[in-house]
This record gives C-alpha cells, sequence and structure tokens, in this order.
C-alpha cells in the first residue's frame, strides 16, 4: 500500500512538471531563446536593432512563481514576434503545448472570425448553443474588447514589420486556437455583438473540444461543392486577357506535380505569345511562397529591358557567407503587353518576392492589399530549429537574410509591397462572395482599351 502511495506521489508530480514551470526554468528558456535569436538571425540588427532591450524587457516583465506550459508559450512566441521577422516556426502539433488539440484534451473558443477594417465579426459558429450569426460585429468577449483581443493575438503573432495584412489574416485562420494560447483558456464566453439589425446583445458560449467543434461545423456547415481540382496552376485566355494563377510554391507541390520552373515559365509564355494576349493577369493571393526559384525563374519571361539591376538578389547566412545573384537578360519569350498582378495579405515569402519581381522588372500594375512580406529584404530560408531546454519547445529561427537591390518604385522600411490599387473588403463584400480583386482588375483593362481607342 505504502509502494502503491509512493508511485501515485510520483505521477502526481510528473503531470504537474509537465504542466507547469518554474520562473527560473521559464526565464532560463527566453534567455536561451533570446540568444539562439541573436546568433541565428542574420537581419536582426537591419530589422529590429532594439531587439535586445525588448526582449530584455519582455523577460524581465514574467510574472508568477510558477506558469502553465501555455503560459509559457505565450512569452515565447512574443519573444519571437520582436524580432520583426515572419519566418519563424513557434513548436509543433506534436509538443506537449499544441498536442491537446489534437488528442482532444483542451476546450476552446468554438468560434472562427472574419477581420474587416480593423473589427472582428462572427464567421463560424461552432458552439452547441449556435445564439451567433455570421456577419455579427464582435465587440467583447468575456468584457475584452475585440480591439484588444487582435492586439494581444497580433503581438505574439511573428511578422515581418508592422505589416498587419499578413498578421491578420493569420490570425483569421487560428483565431480559436489562438485566443486559447494567447488570451484565455475560459470554460466560458460572454460575448457582446452588434447582430444585423445593429442591436447590441449579450450571449454566452460554452468552450468545446476539437472533435465537437468539428461536429457541429459539419452538421451545421452549407453543403460543400465539388472539391477543386489539385493543380499546381491554371492558365485561363478570354479574348486577348489571359488569367494565370500560381497559389503555392511548396516544396511538397511541385515534387507532386514534377514541376521545374524555367521549363513551366517557357510553356506558359510561348503559349501566351502564341495567343497574342494583350493584358496577363497573375493572380498570387494566397501565395505563401515555399522554393524560391519559382519566383526567380519567371524574371527573364517578364523582363522589359528598361530596369537593369545591379543583382537579382543576394542571401546572407548567419555565419555572415554571402551569395550574390545575377540579374537575368530578357528572354525572346519575355511577355510585351500590360501585367496585372492580384496579391493579399497572405501573399508571402517567395510569392511576395514574385510580386515584387513583377513589379521592379516590368512595371506591372499591383492590385489588392499589402504583401506580407518586407519589400526590402527580409529573413528565410532554412530554419534553425532549437529545443528549449525546460519546456522542450522546439522553435524554428529564419537562419537566412535576402536583400534586394535599391528599388526604383518603392522606398520604404518594414512594410510589404503596397499596391497601385488598394482594395479593401467589407464584411458584406465577404458574405456576398464579392471579388474586388478582379472586378478592379477588369475596370482598369477596360479603361485602357477605350483610352487606345480614343487616339
Amino acid at each position: 500500500m505504502k509502494n502503491l502511495f509512493g508511485l501515485f506521489l510520483f505521477l502526481i508530480s510528473v503531470v504537474t512538471n509537465a504542466q507547469y514551470l518554474s520562473h527560473a526554468q521559464i526565464k532560463a528558456d527566453l534567455e536561451q531563446l533570446q540568444d539562439g535569436i541573436k546568433k541565428y538571425n542574420p537581419a536582426l540588427h537591419l530589422h529590429n536593432p532594439h531587439f535586445e532591450r525588448h526582449s530584455d524587457e519582455l523577460i524581465a516583465g514574467l510574472k508568477g512563481d510558477s506558469l502553465s506550459l501555455v503560459e509559457a508559450f505565450k512569452y515565447v512566441s512574443q519573444l519571437c514576434a520582436l524580432s520583426n521577422e515572419g519566418h519563424f516556426a513557434l513548436g509543433n502539433w506534436k509538443d506537449s503545448v499544441h498536442a491537446g488539440f489534437l488528442k482532444n484534451e483542451y476546450h476552446y473558443l468554438p468560434l472562427s472570425i472574419r477581420i474587416r477594417q480593423g473589427k472582428m465579426y462572427v464567421w463560424h459558429d461552432n458552439s452547441n448553443e449556435q445564439r451567433l450569426t455570421r456577419g455579427n460585429e464582435i465587440l467583447t468577449i468575456n468584457g475584452l474588447e475585440a480591439k484588444s483581443i487582435l492586439e494581444l493575438i497580433r503581438s505574439c503573432t511573428p511578422s515581418d514589420g508592422t505589416i498587419k495584412t499578413y498578421s491578420n489574416q493569420s490570425i483569421e485562420l487560428g483565431f480559436s486556437w489562438m485566443y486559447y494560447l494567447y488570451v484565455s483558456q475560459a470554460g466560458t464566453f460572454k460575448i457582446t455583438v452588434k447582430n444585423n439589425l445593429g442591436q447590441e446583445v449579450e450571449t454566452t458560449v460554452t468552450a468545446l473540444l476539437r472533435d465537437a467543434q468539428f461536429a457541429n461545423h459539419k452538421k451545421m456547415a452549407a453543403p460543400t461543392t465539388k472539391a477543386k481540382e489539385d493543380v499546381f496552376y491554371t492558365l485561363k485566355h478570354q479574348a486577348d486577357i489571359s488569367y494565370l494563377t500560381l497559389p503555392s510554391f511548396s516544396a511538397a507541390k511541385i515534387e507532386k506535380h514534377g514541376i521545374k520552373s524555367r521549363a513551366l515559365y517557357k510553356s506558359i509564355f510561348m503559349e501566351l505569345q502564341q495567343r497574342d494576349t494583350k493584358y496577363l493577369v497573375i493572380d498570387l493571393r494566397g501565395n505563401t511562397g515555399g522554393r524560391n526559384e519559382l519566383a526567380d525563374d519567371i524574371v527573364p519571361f517578364i523582363h522589359t529591358g528598361l530596369y537593369q539591376a545591379p543583382f537579382l538578389k543576394k542571401t546572407v547566412s548567419w555565419e555572415g557567407k554571402e551569395k550574390v545573384y545575377k540579374s537575368p537578360k530578357p528572354s525572346k519569350l519575355a511577355f510585351t503587353g500590360k501585367i496585372y498582378v492580384l496579391v493579399n495579405g497572405r501573399t508571402y515569402s517567395a510569392g511576395s518576392m514574385l510580386a515584387r519581381y513583377l513589379k521592379e522588372y516590368n512595371g506591372a500594375i499591383i492590385i489588392g492589399e499589402e504583401t506580407g512580406t518586407r519589400y526590402e529584404g527580409f529573413a528565410a530560408g532554412s530554419k534553425q530549429y532549437i529545443t528549449l531546454a525546460n519546456s522542450q519547445l522546439e522553435i524554428g529561427i529564419p537562419r537566412y537574410r535576402f536583400a534586394f537591390p535599391t528599388s526604383n518604385f518603392q522606398l520604404t522600411s518594414n512594410q510589404g509591397l503596397l499596391p497601385q490599387h488598394t482594395v479593401e473588403y467589407t464584411m458584406n463584400h465577404s458574405m456576398q462572395n464579392v471579388d474586388l480583386h478582379l472586378d478592379k482588375v477588369n475596370e482598369l483593362i477596360h479603361s485602357h482599351k477605350q483610352s487606345l481607342l480614343k487616339k
């Protein structure tokens, strides 16, 4: 009996240690992470020269004799976000913090949202209560204003510079679990909304396990349409206008479809030349990047020859090794018509790099939102993974700096590519499935054709 009691105390101790860390343990993890970021992120001194002071202040503000792993993870995320770089990996779905979602152990907020014009709106109510309607503006959750909730989650979301478009879309994609990790692990939520009649209404929603949320979503969601065909790109033609969609440059997708970037672009631009396409619309919305050659290898085919850059780009590793990529010459298949590019906050990394090339080498017209990656350069490439000694969280730190020549078009600091034509979606646009990007590009093409007729 004594041995059984001792075993019981041991198990309690293991569980407790697995869920909580002392102040000293968390401080040690944060200092280890701080040192790792200073060592491996070669762009740190450029994009946040005050990182050490800011991170020291964060560590000094650590409160409590002990914190749960979830509470510790919030500090870890905030420290990574202070580097002003988006290409971090904050743990994984198998670690001690995130596994509780997949194992169906965490009860959390059963709600997805949309952020429009700085406000938060209900998108899917996956609760048992079903008292919220799509389009309701969320004013408060458990007494905390929606704006404060967004600011808190944003402070834990690594992103380039001051770019909110990327962090907003990241929050939309993971709001319910981000709320659990960064705001509150409450069991119930008093939510105040402004309903579709403009009235303020308060309702209570109960936290649910992941499986219950998924079951409710499946039960209450509208019947799904036919799944989209899995393709690497689409190229469609309408009279003298061609529409090229490049949704992803992920290595897995490239391997699956057997893509060779130079051969791909050669075939596309040969087809455009044969069809005598006058207007090319390239849709990069949601392209979060992947393999850089899918951005680099399009340049000869969109190069007008007017821009003579000293180099295409350069990379600098965390060890200081520099590699300069030559600026390519225009191809015989280089497109001679007008190019329009559709972008949003999740046009990111190599996707954003491609948009930059189109603007610099072609003078393409950019339509949409500020892209998610810093225009003058950023840290990305492969990551250096470090395992924090006490929490055992695995953090990936970007260890290559990408730099571009001085721009002919945009001299900014810590901002993404800024479109010539900005589109801003309201909640009504989203609910009605309006595509403002396409509306704008069609308007611009029509206007250009009319101007040619008047000459």
